[in-house]
């Protein structure tokens, strides 16, 4: 389990004390409110298929070109070995915020016959050295014997083609100039040659064998440079929580469901909240200004918010889990 109180005890608390919880906001009249819910299915056991991951290596990597699927299955090995891994830009799951705290998002996996829950359990930065290619915005003219390309050739390889491309692609905008890589600080100009491209295999460096790429009647210089970047590295614990889809749901049942809301033991308030909260008409949205109403207060005490309401202040909440009108839902609140 991943805490001593399980949430199901914690709701049986402050189901006696939903007045008090969330005095600090409640009175702030100057913020916006806005409840709203996503459907994740009619039963618990649909929710545990939703957060059974299918496969750990369809996650995709924080970079212009994702890691080799071979590289992200030896990572998921030792994940599943050691019981924990620490991943450069690859992050399986993550956290999100709940007021003054955070909440992991739960997310599963199957391995030999074990269910397991991928936890987040840290999220640091270090600095390394590495290759980025890029495409420079010129208005300078080829000399005859600059070699110029209008897509990736193909005398390169599958992943430099790819790169390549990739590069093109950062390149465009939504307005009608294209970006120049003058504007974008190294190494967010191009492409990042990560542990999972091998820069001393790559004919892009350190000199690519083109000179200049020319799209849309826009002229680019191919360049291929080396800096200190900034690496992301999470860290992640696999935690067993059965062998069958029954565990996986008593799990869900007793770690990270809130509140199964019952229409007949609401006020009309909190009722009307949740009714226009998970109305497909409303675009499952609820919202009023100020001060919180009682039935506002109501379902958010209810979904655990309200020990972890900043005093008078914007706040989000995450990743609530519920069930109400014979459907699961997950539930978020913003006050801004």
């Amino acid at each position: 389990m991943t805490s001593t109180r399980s949430r199901r005890t914690f709701l049986v608390g402050v189901a006696t004390g939903v007045g008090t919880a969330l005095a600090g906001c409640s009175g702030d009249t100057g913020l916006t409110s806005r409840f709203r819910t996503f459907p994740v299915g009619e039963s618990l056991d649909a929710v545990a298929d939703a957060y059974l991951l299918d496969d750990l290596a369809e996650t995709t990597a924080q970079y212009a070109v994702d890691y080799p699927t071979a590289h992200k299955r030896s990572v998921i090995e030792t994940l599943f070995e050691s019981g924990s891994v620490t991943t450069d830009g690859l992050q399986f799951t993550g956290r999100a915020e709940f007021g003054t705290t955070t909440r992991v998002f739960p997310r599963f996996a199957r391995r030999d016959g074990t269910i397991y829950q991928i936890v987040p359990t840290d999220r640091s930065e270090t600095t390394a050295t590495r290759w980025v290619f890029y495409l420079d915005l010129t208005d300078e003219e080829p000399d005859s014997s600059a070699t110029v390309v209008s897509e990736p050739p193909s005398s390169l390889s599958e992943t430099d083609r790819t790169i390549v491309e990739q590069a093109m692609e950062r390149t465009a905008a939504s307005r009608s100039s294209p970006l120049d890589a003058d504007d974008s600080e190294f190494p967010y100009r191009g492409v990042q040659f990560h542990e999972g491209l091998d820069p001393s295999e790559s004919d892009l460096i350190p000199n690519p064998p083109f000179d200049y790429v020319e799209r849309n009647d826009n002229r680019f210089a191919a360049l291929a440079e080396r800096g200190t970047v900034t690496v992301t590295e999470y860290s992640f614990e696999a935690r067993a929580v059965g062998t069958s889809a029954e565990e996986l749901v008593s799990y869900l049942d007793e770690e990270v469901v809130d509140a199964r809301f019952d229409r007949e033991q609401l006020s009309a308030e909190a009722t009307d909240v949740l009714d226009t909260a998970t109305a497909t008409e409303s675009g499952r949205l609820y919202t009023e200004e100020g001060r919180l109403s009682d039935g506002l207060r109501t379902v958010a005490d209810r979904l655990g918010m309200g020990e972890h309401m900043p005093s008078r202040s914007a706040a989000s909440f995450d990743q609530s889990l519920c069930r109400y009108g014979g459907e699961w839902y997950e539930a978020r609140l913003t006050i801004r």
